[in-house]
This record gives C-alpha cells, sequence and structure tokens, in this order.
C-alpha cells in the first residue's frame, strides 16, 4: 500500500510539471463559448422561422438572447459539479472501464504506465468537437425511428430540433461516462496487454476509437436514411437537420472541457488512484520488473509463432580461374640480364 501511494505521489508531482491553461485563458474560453451559443442558437431559431415551424418575433431579440447566455451560464455550472463529483468519486465514470473488463475478460490483463499530457487550445477544441458529434450521434440512435418516418421537409426540420432538445437532455450523462470516462482513463495510462491478440494498447484510447466510430456510422446511417426519405428535391435538409444541433452542443462541450481542465490534474490522480487500489492494477512504477517480464513474454511468444528469418541469396558458384604457368629461364639469360643492369 505505502508502494501505491509514493507512485501516485510521483504522478502528481510528473503532473505538476506540464502546462496549463491560465484562468484567463480559460476565462476567454467561456465567453467565446457564450458567443459561439448565441450565434449558432440564433442560426437555429432562423431556420425554424424560414420553415415556419416556429415563428420568431425580432421583438423579443433581447430576451432571446439572455436565455441563451443563462443557458451557457448553466451548463457551465452543471460541468462544475459533473467535474467536482468525478474528483471525488471516480468510480462514477467507471461504465467504459466495465464494459471494457467484460468485453476483454480473460484475454489478458492491466498495467498502468501514466504519461502527463500537457494542456492546450487545439486539444480543448478537438476534444470539443469530439464530444459534440459524440453526443449527436448517440442521440441519433434514439431518436433514428422518428426521424426515419418522417418524409416532409418541415417534418425534418422540426426532427431535427428534437434532435438538439434529445441532445441537451442526455448530454450530461453522455459526457460524465463517454467523454470524461475514457478521456480520464486514457490519461491514466492504463493499459491492456492482451495475450490472444498479443497486443498492447492504451484503454482509453481503444474505448474512444470504438464510441468514435459508431457514432459516425450512426450518423451517416441517418444521413442515408433521410435522403432516400427526402428524395431528390431537398438533397441539402438531412446533412442540414446533422448541422443543426452541433453549433449549441460544441459550444456546451466546450463548456465542459474547460472546467474540466481545470480539475484535470486532480481528477486523473483520482482515478490512477482508483485504478491501482479498486483493481489491483499495478503500475510501471512500483512493479517494473513484473510488467517488463509480461511484455518480454508476449513479444517472445509472438517470435517464436510467427518467426522472422532472415532472406538468404542463393550463392552463385564462382568462375574456375586457370592461370598460367610461368616460363621457364635458363641461367644464361639470368646472368646476362644481371651484367646488362651493372653496364
Amino acid at each position: 500500500m505505502s508502494d501505491t501511494s509514493e507512485s501516485i505521489k510521483t504522478f502528481s508531482r510528473l503532473l505538476e510539471e506540464t502546462d496549463n491553461l491560465s484562468y484567463t485563458q480559460i476565462l476567454l474560453g467561456l465567453i467565446g463559448s457564450a458567443i459561439i451559443l448565441v450565434f449558432s442558437t440564433w442560426g437555429v431559431l432562423s431556420l425554424l422561422n424560414f420553415a415556419q415551424i416556429f415563428i420568431v418575433d425580432l421583438a423579443n431579440l433581447t430576451r432571446y438572447t439572455t436565455y441563451m447566455i443563462l443557458g451557457s451560464i448553466l451548463s457551465t455550472v452543471i460541468a462544475l459539479i459533473i467535474v467536482i463529483a468525478m474528483v471525488h468519486w471516480p468510480r462514477i465514470v467507471n461504465l467504459p472501464l466495465r464494459i471494457h473488463r467484460f468485453a476483454k475478460r480473460g484475454t489478458g490483463e492491466y498495467f498502468l504506465s501514466p504519461e502527463p499530457r500537457d494542456q492546450s487550445w487545439r486539444t480543448v477544441a478537438r476534444r470539443s468537437l469530439y464530444g459534440s458529434i459524440l453526443v449527436v450521434g448517440i442521440s441519433l440512435t434514439i431518436l433514428s425511428f422518428e426521424l426515419m418516418t418522417n418524409n416532409t421537409a418541415a417534418q425534418i426540420i422540426t426532427g431535427g430540433t428534437y434532435l438538439m432538445l434529445v441532445s441537451i437532455i442526455i448530454l450530461p450523462v453522455t459526457v460524465l461516462e463517454f467523454y470524461f470516462g475514457p478521456w480520464l482513463i486514457k490519461d491514466s495510462g492504463l493499459f491492456h496487454l492482451d495475450e490472444r491478440d498479443r497486443s498492447l494498447s492504451n484503454v482509453g484510447d481503444d474505448l474512444e476509437d470504438i464510441l468514435e466510430f459508431f457514432a459516425g456510422v450512426d450518423i451517416l446511417f441517418i444521413i442515408l436514411e433521410l435522403i432516400i426519405s427526402v428524395g431528390p428535391t431537398d438533397p441539402w435538409l438531412p446533412i442540414f437537420i446533422i448541422l443543426i444541433p452541433l453549433g449549441p452542443l460544441f459550444s456546451i462541450v466546450l463548456n465542459f472541457t474547460l472546467i474540466f481542465m481545470i480539475f484535470k490534474k486532480q481528477a486523473t490522480v483520482s482515478m490512477t488512484e482508483f485504478l491501482s487500489t479498486r483493481y489491483q492494477v499495478p503500475d510501471i512504477l512500483t512493479s517494473p520488473d513484473y510488467i517488463r517480464s509480461r511484455v518480454t513474454a508476449l513479444v517472445e511468444r509472438d517470435l517464436m509463432m510467427n518467426p522472422l528469418y532472415a532472406p538468404t541469396l542463393p550463392v552463385e558458384p564462382l568462375p574456375d580461374v586457370v592461370e598460367d604457368e610461368p616460363e621457364p629461364v635458363s641461367v644464361d639469360e639470368i646472368l646476362k640480364s644481371i651484367s646488362e643492369d651493372d653496364s
């Protein structure tokens, strides 16, 4: 237990050495997120007004904009509650790991090899876009039947509005389990050594790849179904419907990501400690020899199953070279050549 505590402290010191986003950068990001939410939501309202689904009264422009800003503030408060809960109770994001353990049962073992990463704006933007697409994909799974039964343009636009509402409703749970969960597991450095496939991979990366794949396939499937339903008259509608919730959702997920960046180090340490104590996962600091022996044994087994032979080139026979025998020289000729040299 003392070894585990020492490894957690060492990992905490490594995390402290990484670069962070400053509070000023995070505040500017939250302000930019609110601006994105206002403009993207007004774009959705303009579309609904154009389709005569929801008539926008321009006299209430200020009131609508205030509601949008309050929505951005509310999402920030919810993000703060979720992130603080993750720091204190990391087991609440344990669902993806349980799924992975069930799928990989009996095929190998886990170990921890943390690799702290720096924070950057690029990471925040990329993660927020991934999270918004993930939420839309899960929402499409819930509303897929309803969307595919719509035939008219007005019905499809209404379905897109429902898609945005459902995405916002399920967003806290989706972000908690399928966005923050794999992210924390990845940054904690949880690896799985698969003896069946003879592979070594980061569990968080595997979970994110699977979720991203299914979300993307679901989105493409729904787009094709909607194109078939609408026909050649309005082929732009299905893609536009998918884009309707992405703007507001990107803004909300951006708020979640920025708040998470404030507590990311504490949450990562809590997850690492939870994995070490709850699942007794060995780490690279306390059990380096054991982990090295397991990885080496897997590599040696792979070499035995798939031996590597150096390609041998055929040896070409060398041609037989017959040297001419020297001509015999008489003693008189030798004496004559010596006398000529002396003269």
